[in-house]
């Protein structure tokens, strides 16, 4: 296989820039949400029906999304939901009351929702023009942004810096950064396979005859991943905490040791996929997975629970990346903006079955068997694991 050209290569880093500011932008928010709470004045009733609004108004950024690229192109409607992501975290941080923050994030649910959706469809071009597997390395960037995002929050909190200076700051890098990378887009150009010169290349998106059959297939695999990953995050510091009686400075482990075992699930799946096909490595994530959950949920100490968390990231992170990729390869490069935001719908509703499930459970002092919610779903994603054989089909459109 040829190796990339510069401008595919440049094309590659800015895509993997948006991935970087979508999440940057949400951990800075999301680990500042006990700031927000003293400044606003919200109670955990409050917060909880914020983050369910967001997620319900980004299932709605993400068919806007698909909109967009259905009507211009996918490097459009990501450039827009960049900017709005960067409006919406800069109204959060200035946002005085209840209602204008409710507004704030209103906003902000869109763009991430946007975002969502346009950099997996800019994504999965990329991909096709590298004719290998380069999904998981997208999402990989993902996580570290998260990691880099909280510890910002952090450093903030300990400098006593504002809210609103803070996400200002926010705003303004995501503003920047997004306004130079998305010169380097997938546009919509007419280049031959092959060009020597040209970046990979987008056609026009097209609703009409969209196969519904690949979407809800991988969309099962995307809402089964986030209702998981959604319960982890949100009840994995709490469960070490209440449950197992960890410290306040142990219990934040738990979330650590997930998202690290995520990075090296996402910066090592592709290599795996490339090597055994992405068929394998799906059932492999699952099934170590499921371990990882066994050993959450029978843990008698904080560090097997820890350990067990790791192991869960290690499985379950490469399923959404490689969704996204199979859904690609599967309806075709012409329909493929519009199905990347349909089956990114599958993300939300995952999200918000995930908190309800698990959250209600957590919610009445059942914390351990919270997390057996997961590790009771999670195994549907071999029943459809050989779906994936189809993304071993990729060849490259353009170089």
């Amino acid at each position: 296989m040829a190796a990339p050209t510069p401008a595919l290569t440049r094309t590659r880093l800015a895509v993997a820039a948006g991935f970087f500011l979508q999440g940057l932008v949400f951990a800075a928010i999301v680990t500042q949400v006990p700031t927000l709470k003293d400044k606003i004045g919200l109670s955990d009733g409050d917060v909880t029906i914020l983050l369910v609004l967001v997620a319900v108004v980004s299932g709605v950024g993400s068919v806007f999304a698909g909109m967009i690229a259905e009507r211009r192109t996918s490097s459009v409607a990501l450039r827009t939901a960049l900017m709005t992501i960067a409006l919406g975290a800069l109204l959060v941080g200035l946002a005085p009351n209840k209602p204008l923050l409710i507004a704030a994030f209103v906003l902000y649910g869109l763009g991430i929702g946007g975002v969502d959706a346009s950099m997996n469809m800019q994504g999965v071009r990329v991909q096709a023009a590298y004719g290998r597997s380069v999904m998981a390395n997208f999402h990989g960037v993902w996580s570290v942004a998260g990691i880099a995002g909280a510890l910002y929050a952090s450093g903030v909190t300990k400098l006593d810096l504002p809210l609103s200076v803070s996400l200002a700051v926010v705003a303004t890098v995501t503003f920047a950064i997004a306004l130079l990378a998305s010169r380097f887009f997938v546009e919509a150009r007419e280049v031959e396979v092959g060009s020597p010169t040209e970046g990979p290349t987008e056609g026009p998106a097209d609703s009409t005859g969209v196969p519904w059959r690949p979407i809800l297939l991988f969309g099962l695999v995307i809402l089964v991943f986030y209702a998981a990953d959604t319960g982890i995050l949100t009840w994995s510091s709490v469960y070490l905490h209440d449950a197992l009686d960890a410290t306040k400075s142990v219990a934040p482990l738990a979330f650590a040791a997930y998202e690290a075992g995520a990075i090296v699930s996402r910066f090592g799946g592709d290599f795996l996929v490339r090597r055994h096909g992405a068929a394998i490595v799906v059932r492999l994530g699952a099934s170590i997975g499921v371990v990882g959950l066994v050993g959450v949920v029978a843990a008698p100490a904080p560090p097997l629970a820890i350990a067990g968390f790791f192991v869960a990231g290690l499985g379950l992170a490469i399923l959404a990346p490689l969704s996204f990729g199979a859904t690609a390869v599967a309806v075709g490069p012409a329909a493929v903006d519009v199905a990347i935001a349909r089956l990114n719908i599958a993300n939300y509703l995952g999200a918000i079955l995930g908190g309800a499930l698990i959250g209600a459970a957590a919610s009445a002092h059942h914390l351990r068997w919270a997390f057996v919610i997961p590790l009771v779903i999670v195994p549907v994603v071999l029943l459809v694991a050989k779906q994936f054989r189809v993304a071993d089909l990729v060849e490259p459109t353009a170089q």
